[in-house]
């Protein structure tokens, strides 16, 4: 995995948060205090002696966002990236076709796999997926938080046999996708867009990761720029990630839609202008 880190001062995040660790080895401790600087927050040397509600915590498990109760002295874990267990470990193991409708809507063909660039990379759900089945990946990421929370989940699937490969695949930049096009970067052949959805009172707005999600990051209010930019980035198509029911992320026209349960991908393919690369 590559990674490149750029500070990002329009990415502050909408609630106060502290990094402690509850492994009492200094490897742990030194790792929150490296995170703590990077990030300019407050560092706790222990959960209770942290001066904020939520915590960016080094566990056992890795690093996690969890919300700690003083008065009860509870843990209620909020978000974790783990591409070695749970959904991750099963899309991973289960979910490998180019046939699935994830797979179509990148562009993948058999014999083909392009490069993609997930300009909203968030906790790296689709990117990973993307990573398995074969394509170069650039997860683009510009909130702090969402970003080593995905940068630690990473480096524990690097450091695994099982996903070591998928990792090499991947180059992580935490960075504001908008800003890329003015480093005159590579051009990708899919510029995947995931934006906050829109606040709704639906049943998948009330899971408790997207809600944290969007007190962390907000709502995403540059969504036109960011659709521009992808425009700009993508050889062949840009596909946007909307609620099924969710009008367009903009005015342009669809060149086609792969309609979900819950979600559906919008399809913008791009003329063939440019040369490759």
């Amino acid at each position: 995995m590559k990674k490149d880190i750029q500070k990002n001062s329009d990415s502050d995040t909408l609630i106060h948060i502290s990094v402690s660790s509850t492994e009492q080895c200094s490897t742990s401790k030194e790792k929150a205090h490296w995170l703590s600087r990077r990030l300019s927050l407050a560092y706790a040397a222990s959960l209770e002696a942290s001066v904020t509600e939520y915590v960016l915590v080094y566990t056992k498990d890795g690093l996690q966002l969890v919300r700690y109760n003083r008065k009860k002295g509870s843990i209620q874990r909020l978000l974790h990236v783990d591409f070695l267990a749970g959904k991750n470990r099963y899309r991973r193991k289960n979910d490998l076709s180019i046939h699935q409708p994830l797979a179509k809507a990148a562009g993948m063909k058999p014999g083909f796999r392009p490069t993609i660039l997930d300009a909203t990379a968030g906790l790296g759900k689709d990117g990973f997926l993307f990573a398995s089945l074969g394509c170069q990946l650039t997860l683009c990421e510009r909130n702090p938080i969402l970003f080593a929370l995905l940068e630690d989940g990473l480096l524990r699937a690097q450091n695994d046999p099982c996903t070591r490969d998928i990792v090499e695949r991947i180059r992580l930049i935490q960075e504001d996708s908008i800003l890329l096009i003015k480093q005159k970067p590579t051009l990708y052949d899919t510029v995947y867009l995931d934006p906050m959805y829109p606040q709704r009172t639906s049943s998948a707005l009330n899971k408790q990761e997207l809600r944290v999600i969007r007190q962390i990051v907000g709502d995403d209010r540059d969504v036109a720029d960011l659709f521009a930019a992808g425009k700009q980035l993508a050889r062949h198509r840009v596909v946007v990630k909307r609620p099924r029911l969710a009008p367009p992320l903009t005015e342009e026209k669809i060149s086609y839609q792969i309609q979900m349960t819950s979600c559906r991908y919008d399809i913008y393919l791009i003329p063939p202008q440019r040369p490759v690369d």
